[in-house]
């Protein structure tokens, strides 16, 4: 399954990865304009220099400056390698929310914070597509509220996927009831399953020789205790979920019921949420244990 990837980023057998042209062309974007200078000018300087986007045109305009600029996607996820640090992109945020107070723009995009807050952690359980966030034809005169579907949810004109439909409301309420899981069971701060640590031949060859050198009592034993360590160092791996459970219980640690939803507590705790058809989602956690919630 494809969706469009954001400009800093390239599919590689199948994997969404940094393209490192790009991401320089990025983060130089968000140090422009946290350094006070706007999106018209950041476009109008990358149109005088020639450089293209990611649809490889020189066509750059304030909006699509500012589509880069409020991406979440840029602070690393499931699918995307973090491009932007988390200091950097909030500040960027805050001048982004003043500018359109000051522009008496406050209130032009009402379900904005949601688009940004949600867009790339809600996929299809039934597809596998990523979620869109979609708004009534006529916003204004509808009685409709804007909705979460799937991205191939219609293909050519046919309801092609059977994945359920979200309001920005019922993700806030999902996600206030997985957090209130975590704060009533510790236990779903711990792995389900610790990973075996792999050993690879190289490691188990220098282990029989050197056992073989301490025998003869060899003056290559020094040498390969060395060997050892550097191959045992290059197979360890670090248990993450066990380093994300311990991370997720300092947050949590002193934390009632939520009633209310909390934005920092979602981007530290939870890291997707699967959609499934008959109203049920699968909140997945930042240390892979979840949870399912239905709606």
């Amino acid at each position: 399954m494809q969706w469009h990837t954001p400009i800093g980023y390239k599919v590689t057998d199948g994997k969404i990865q940094v393209y490192e042209d790009h991401r320089k062309l990025v983060e130089q974007i968000f140090r422009d304009y946290d350094a006070g200078i706007s999106t018209i000018r950041i476009a109008n300087n990358l149109k005088a220099c020639g450089i293209k986007n990611g649809h490889d045109r020189v066509g750059w305009s304030h909006a699509s400056i500012g589509r880069i600029l409020e991406n979440y996607n840029y602070l690393g996820n499931e699918n995307y390698p973090q491009i932007i640090d988390k200091k950097l992109f909030d500040r960027v945020q805050k001048k982004r929310e003043q500018v359109r107070i000051e522009g008496n723009r406050g209130k032009h995009r009402p379900e904005k914070r949601e688009r940004l807050i949600f867009s790339g952690i809600i996929r299809c359980a039934e597809c596998g597509a990523l979620y869109g966030h979609y708004q009534p034809k006529n916003a204004k005169k509808s009685k409709d509220v804007s909705k979460w579907k799937c991205r191939n949810y219609v293909y050519q004109n046919r309801v092609s996927c059977e994945g359920g439909f979200l309001s920005d409301k019922q993700l806030e309420e999902i996600c206030i009831q997985a957090i209130n899981k975590l704060i009533e069971n510790p236990r779903l701060l711990y792995c389900c399953q610790v990973k075996p640590t792999k050993i690879n031949p190289a490691y188990r060859k220098i282990e029989s020789r050197l056992k073989e050198e301490i025998d003869r009592n060899s003056d290559e034993m020094l040498s390969l205790i060395y060997e050892r360590a550097s191959e045992r160092y290059k197979t360890l791996e670090i248990n993450d979920e066990q380093i994300r459970g311990k991370e997720m219980g300092e947050v949590l640690q002193g934390r009632t019921k939520l009633t209310d939803f909390d934005e920092e507590l979602f981007h530290r705790l939870i890291k997707q949420i699967l959609v499934y058809k008959d109203n049920l989602v699968k909140v997945i956690f930042h240390n892979n244990n979840s949870v399912k919630i239905g709606y």
